[in-house]
């Protein structure tokens, strides 16, 4: 099978880590580590807050969905849910958006509960609004190769959005296509195009690994559900909505009945027998 070269893409993947950001890299690249953006006092502010949640609300008894067993469903406290308005964090986002809006915010994590692989994927197929957003990655601890360290696909968001969601046939690169897992330390961000392929290896030793998942888009999305500097530049505002009123039949929707008939007729052949 014919596969795709990453070309000189290849050449800017030095560049993309580093402690000062070029936007010019990052787009080209469709990732980058920025090292040293967040003090330690804050870090160390939020790695308490963190620790006393995880104690109180989630420790052997968080909410695990078996499809995406990193995702943490529980509301954290306010000082957590506003990670992603740090000024220094902002400060970055801002040389992409000068109108700075925010799409989500959510905690991914690898601990007791979500010890496997996260298959490679990319974010929009599971989004909605515009393609042009970006993920940041703000780490409580230590991400790595060995904890499971989010890794990333360089170049891969040229590909744009792929026609579904789902594990992406890593075959189609060039079995010399790099993926990058950096080693990032508290303090430091990684982020990554909506477009982006990424995924996670199998968490084998080292601290359970903590990570604040924020994505970031111009205000001028009609996703956008807060705005965080500058100007509101969208005429709709569709994340007033809930999601499940934007289709009357879908691929969705379709699962769930079909689902619906496989649980009936399990529990009308059990009934039987």
């Amino acid at each position: 099978m014919q596969s795709i070269e990453i070309g000189d893409i290849r050449q800017s993947i030095p560049k993309a880590d580093s402690t000062t950001f070029s936007p010019e890299i990052y787009r080209e690249t469709g990732f980058y580590v920025l090292r040293d953006v967040v003090p330690a006092a804050q870090v160390e502010l939020w790695q308490r807050e963190w620790g006393a949640f995880y104690s109180r609300s989630l420790q052997g008894k968080r909410q695990v969905n078996p499809f995406n067993p990193v995702h943490v469903h529980e509301a954290p406290p306010e000082v957590l849910a506003q990670v992603h308005a740090f000024p220094a964090i902002l400060d970055v986002m801002q040389q992409l958006y000068p109108d700075l809006a925010l799409f989500m915010q959510r905690f991914v994590i690898k601990d007791r509960s979500s010890r496997n692989a996260v298959f490679p994927h990319s974010d929009f197929a599971y989004d909605y609004g515009w393609p042009e957003k970006t993920t940041v990655f703000i780490p409580f601890s230590p991400s790595n190769q060995k904890n499971g360290g989010i890794s990333f696909y360089p170049g891969t968001h040229f590909f744009g959005y792929m026609g579904d969601a789902g594990e992406v046939n890593t075959d189609l690169l060039s079995p010399d296509w790099p993926l990058i897992c950096p080693e990032l330390e508290p303090g430091d961000i990684a982020m990554c195009h909506t477009c982006t392929w990424h995924c996670s290896p199998e968490f084998v030793s080292g601290p359970d690994r903590i990570l604040v998942q924020a994505t970031y888009q111009p205000a001028s999305d009609p996703s956008s559900t807060v705005l965080l500097r500058g100007d509101w530049k969208t005429r709709y505002r569709l994340a007033s909505l809930p999601r499940d009123r934007f289709f009357n039949r879908c691929r969705s929707s379709r699962l769930r009945e079909l689902q619906a008939e496989v649980d009936q007729r399990q529990v009308a052949a059990t009934e039987a027998s």
